[in-house]
């Protein structure tokens, strides 16, 4: 829950931040950028708390793997260690 409100909250200012750029007619040069980076950071966070809370009710790595277009195998390696981790390190 606090990883969607994280989200909806961002999404909310980058909204008004992009109205802004578009209504004096000026964008920050990065603006598009940073904000893609900053979701991509969140979602992947969802989706490590998403395979957590699946795992914990018994899902199987195939039922995990299949919305993400990986097998099996693929999805236990990608998120077989996975642990919660909040908040989301940042790229340098």
């Amino acid at each position: 829950m606090q990883i969607s409100r994280e989200i909806r909250a961002r999404c909310e200012a980058l909204e008004l931040l992009v109205a802004d750029a578009v209504g004096n007619e000026r964008a920050d040069a990065g603006l598009h950028s940073a904000a893609a980076a900053d979701f991509r950071h969140l979602t992947s966070e969802l989706v490590r708390c998403a395979v957590i809370a699946d795992r914990e009710v018994g899902a199987t790595w195939e039922q995990i793997g299949r919305p993400h277009g990986l097998s099996a195998d693929a999805a236990r390696a990608r998120y077989g260690r996975a642990r919660l981790l909040w908040p989301p390190p940042m790229s340098e």
